[in-house]
């Protein structure tokens, strides 16, 4: 993802106990096709796939139920995909989770509504390789109503970044 025109917003270093984020902006000529995830549902009930939301901003969300960074987001995630069900609709890949129990524990734990593929392996994770680093767990896309990649976040994501995010790729910016 490092095409000309992109903008690196946010990008603070990790002190007094913050985590710390990149995020990057990719301005509507220059997006292109988001990869289409798919696999079985931590719920362990039938398949999840990003394909599933024609119209909607979709949000997808890579995480490990062992990654205390992603205990730090996961409420606020679960958050943002409550409160913008209408435009959007949010995805996550479970990575590297050798038990799925480990997974569906997390998912109860912190309430987390929205759709998980259980990805032990990091197979459907490949699909966004030079978009998402293997190891940068966290990290989220948002992909746009027309199924291309219009921003990444690498590292922990909040509510406020997420509702903007979405409001502005919902409105086509």
């Amino acid at each position: 993802m490092t095409r000309t025109g992109n903008r690196e917003l946010g990008g603070s270093a990790a002190t007094s106990g913050q985590v710390s984020k990149s995020l990057t902006w990719i301005p509507v000529a220059e997006r292109e096709p988001a990869p289409v995830a798919s696999g079985p549902a931590v719920s362990g009930k039938g398949t999840v796939s990003t394909d599933d939301f024609p119209g909607k901003v979709v949000v997808i969300n890579v995480w490990g139920s062992w990654c205390g960074p992603c205990r730090l987001e996961a409420r606020d995630l679960a958050d943002a995909s409550e409160e913008t069900t209408k435009t959007a609709a949010f995805v996550g890949i479970n990575v590297r989770d050798n038990n799925p129990e480990a997974a569906r524990a997390f998912v109860r734990a912190f309430k987390i509504g929205y759709p998980h593929i259980y990805d032990p392996n990091g197979e459907q994770l490949v699909r966004f390789a030079g978009t998402l680093p293997p190891n940068g767990i966290p990290s989220t896309l948002i992909i746009d109503t027309d199924g291309r990649i219009a921003a990444r976040v690498i590292g922990v994501v909040d509510k406020a970044t997420l509702l903007g995010l979405i409001d502005d790729v919902y409105r086509g910016k």
